[in-house]
């Protein structure tokens, strides 16, 4: 009986130590999963932190470059809106596309008086790609998209338009001119430009909200010159008809001659002589006054009137080719002669001469007007009660 009590405590021993082993070895499993678990959820936060010491890196950079550009715009507006004329301004918004957005390749392009076309008047990066004398119509290329829709443009989204949108732009675009942002300048719905940027030096965030400001900037810049300008012929205006004076012809012919060079659209140029020689000098004033308010009457907004002399006028009609100058001199023949003033008196007759100079030509303004001059002149006389 005692040995039977002995091998059952010998027994029992055994087995509790069999199972207190079991128990040790399922308690180190635990603890190595643990471990496991825990090393792998350091591991997850270290990443992490990283991560966001990274993103938090990049936040205080970009908060320090957008308060140098606060700190910069101001200057950059005050020097933008210095430029005296219209290729000042685009030479001062190319330089800031350069020393801001850090583009390699920077472009910018003016629209002509009618928005039909945009044509280059400064860049940089791209002196092989892009000619002097290059221009682009609304809707070709890349620019010229910008400048139809009034869109701001990223080349990465471009998968977004429709196929026929991207096709007519690869046919279009410029060989060689792949800019990855294009934005117009627009001003209170006039298109002024376009600006193109590309081949970045340097990472940034807000690189498209720059290049937005700088458009809304350029364009309100431009908008001012023009205005400079009307104010300019305004105070050069002839009472009697209303036109620019004889001072102001040979600057205003030398700004259209550089539109058609760049733009690479044609230039219609008429000349008007009035020549009733009844009417006394009190009387012809009055009848050139008349016919000069018919004119303002009949001209669209970007034609120029200017009176060269006590009875001729010179006309400046941008965009209008030699089918274009035939209709307008026949129309003005046939309505002028009968124009009467106040008095009762007519204009009678009145000889119309004129050329049209092709886009893309490069001609002094006395060598326009030597051009003009040198045509026959036609005579028209109206059938009218006397």
């Amino acid at each position: 009986m005692i040995a039977g009590l002995v091998t059952g405590f010998v027994i029992g021993a055994a087995v509790l130590w069999v199972l207190m082993r079991l128990k040790l070895k399922k308690m180190e499993n635990a603890s190595s999963t643990t471990a496991d678990n825990l090393t792998r959820a350091a591991r997850r936060a270290s990443g992490e932190a990283s991560k966001l010491r990274i993103e938090l890196q990049s936040l205080l950079e970009n908060k320090q470059s957008g308060a140098d550009l606060i700190q910069l715009f101001p200057d950059l507006i005050k020097m933008i809106f210095s430029g005296r004329d219209s290729d000042e301004v685009v030479t001062y918004i190319n330089r800031a596309c350069v020393n801001l957005l850090h583009a390699g390749e920077s472009a910018v392009f003016l629209a002509d008086r009618s928005g039909a076309r945009l044509g280059l008047c400064a860049s940089s990066g791209l002196p092989e790609t892009l000619g002097k004398n290059i221009n682009i119509g609304l809707g070709e290329g890349f620019a010229g998209l910008a400048a139809e829709t009034g869109r701001f443009l990223d080349r990465a989204d471009m998968e977004k338009e429709s196929v026929l949108v991207r096709r007519n732009m690869i046919l279009t675009d410029v060989a060689g001119f792949k800019p990855d942002l294009a934005a117009p300048m627009h001003c209170e719905g006039v298109l002024y430009g376009v600006i193109t940027a590309g081949s970045f030096q340097k990472q940034g965030s807000m690189r498209k909200e720059t290049l937005r400001a700088l458009a809304a900037v350029g364009a309100a810049a431009l908008e001012n010159v023009r205005l400079l300008e009307r104010f300019g012929r305004t105070s050069d205006i002839d009472p009697e008809t209303g036109f620019s004076g004889k001072s102001s012809l040979e600057s205003t012919l030398e700004n259209e001659l550089e539109r058609v060079e760049r733009f690479g659209s044609p230039l219609a140029v008429i000349e008007l002589f009035f020549r009733n020689s009844s009417a006394d000098g009190v009387a012809a004033r009055e009848l050139i006054g008349a016919a000069a308010r018919h004119l303002r009457a009949s001209l669209r907004g970007i034609d120029i009137g200017i009176r060269t002399g006590e009875d001729s006028v010179i006309i400046l009609l941008p965009g209008t080719d030699q089918k274009g100058l035939d209709s307008v001199s026949g129309k003005l023949g046939g309505e002028l002669p009968g124009i009467a003033t106040d008095s009762g008196d007519h204009v009678g007759t009145v000889s119309i001469r004129g050329c049209v100079l092709a886009g893309g030509t490069r001609l002094s303004s006395r060598e326009l007007l030597d051009m003009v001059r040198a045509k026959e002149a036609m005579d028209f006389e109206g059938y009218f009660e006397v």
